[in-house]
């Protein structure tokens, strides 16, 4: 579920494949990323091709745009492998706030930011510079620790924006009303930011948003009914990622009016109690459902064979109990199943199965208290995704023969 690092691979490559050594770098822009480096503590050398004697274009991490010679894209990545420590970028204690980073302004023809633990060590927020690159598609600023009551208003200036990652920072309060103002927006990151409040709901009028992460905060209550207002276009990913807060109460049906295509639902590891609501079904372009490590009960519901598309279900570590419903096994796509450590009784349906050839556990039916046969199209699986508990299975590949 962490797609984010991919997605920005993609556009370093994509930047590379427009780097040429003839194009030189206009002095104004060489000059901008000096003096942003000049803020910088660099004891590791992340930034140490970062001379005025060469040209910039070839710099570590910088793009440029060939036809101008301008600078299209930063990449500043302090987890640098080629360094000779672990590779570190700190922040100088001098600097504050509103002259960090301020001569990237100068900047024009950025289209993409990217700073990876570049350490501000929560001393600030955001710098107002980056408000003013009016060009970016894509700023990613993750676990530099920057910080604030939240997100500042500002951010909502940056309307050509397609990505915003925030990841490893520190903005409990959450969104500000502007970000209603990205209309362009496909991928907002909020990882590991302290949330305990999205904040506003105006991501609901976001049209083209494909993928809402906002794992590792400390987000708690109910979760908002009103999260089943906003799109998801399932263009790349559909998904809508919860998971490792501290919501409690039941699963709102109301997720399931996410429009055109919810693919992917992440609500793992959060205090939800409950069943799992039957109004699941209505999810009809769902594919992976993630709900384990709660407090869930009730059994699973028949449903979910009213998916066709769905492809995987983990929902261990809860309470759940009753009968396992046939109708997952009539899905033709369904190939991962992960009910381990619940009160599941009776037995596996006999049409469970085949599961993916290409997971080497494709399920975990331990700890519960199944019985009877293994089912055909399951008797090549290891014991170990049956075994311990359950123990009225019988059959291969379990020692215990059915009688």
């Amino acid at each position: 579920m962490m797609r984010s690092s991919s997605l920005l691979l993609l556009l370093m490559l994509c930047a590379l494949s427009g780097r040429s050594l003839a194009t030189v770098c206009r002095a104004s822009d060489r000059n901008a990323l000096l003096a942003f480096k000049a803020q910088l503590i660099d004891a590791d050398g992340v930034l140490k091709d970062w001379d005025a004697s060469t040209n910039c274009c070839v710099w570590t991490g910088v793009f440029c745009d060939r036809t101008h010679s301008r600078v299209g894209s930063l990449f500043v990545n302090a987890n640098c492998r080629n360094c000779v420590g672990n590779g570190k970028l700190i922040v100088d204690p001098k600097v504050n706030g509103a002259s960090f980073a301020a001569s990237l302004s100068n900047l024009t023809a950025l289209t993409q930011l990217s700073f990876n633990n570049v350490q501000i060590r929560f001393r600030f927020s955001i710098p107002p510079a980056i408000y003013t690159l009016t060009n970016l598609v894509s700023l990613s600023l993750t676990d530099c620790q920057f910080s604030g009551p939240s997100i500042p208003a500002d951010v909502g200036k940056l309307v050509k924006l397609t990505e915003l990652t925030l990841d490893g920072n520190r903005f409990p309060g959450g969104l500000p009303d502007s970000i209603g103002n990205l209309k362009n927006l496909n991928i907002l990151h909020l990882e590991n930011n302290q949330m305990t409040s999205i904040g506003s709901t105006r991501i609901t009028l976001l049209k083209k948003l494909d993928q809402l992460v906002l794992n590792y905060n400390k987000l708690s209550g109910p979760i908002p009914k009103w999260l089943g207002g906003i799109t998801l276009t399932g263009v790349q990913y559909g998904e809508l990622n919860l998971h490792d807060n501290q919501f409690t109460g039941y699963i709102p049906g109301e997720l399931c009016n996410i429009k055109p295509k919810l693919l992917i639902l992440g609500l793992n590891k959060n205090k939800l109690n409950g069943p799992i609501p039957a109004a699941i079904g209505n999810c009809a372009q769902l594919r992976t459902l993630f709900v384990g490590d709660n407090k869930l009960s009730g059994s699973l519901p028949h449903e979910l064979g009213k998916l066709k598309n769905f492809q995987e279900l983990f929902a261990a570590n809860n309470q759940l109990a009753g009968p396992l419903p046939k109708e997952l096994g009539d899905l033709p796509n369904f190939n991962q199943m992960d009910i381990g450590h619940n009160k599941i009784t009776g037995p596996i349906p006999s049409n469970y199965g085949p599961f993916s050839p290409d997971i080497p556990d494709p399920v975990d039916f331990t700890n519960n208290k199944l019985t009877g046969p293994i089912p055909l199209a399951m008797q090549n699986l290891p014991v170990k995704v049956f075994r311990p508990g359950n123990p009225g299975l019988c059959g291969t590949p379990l020692p215990n023969k059915c009688k």
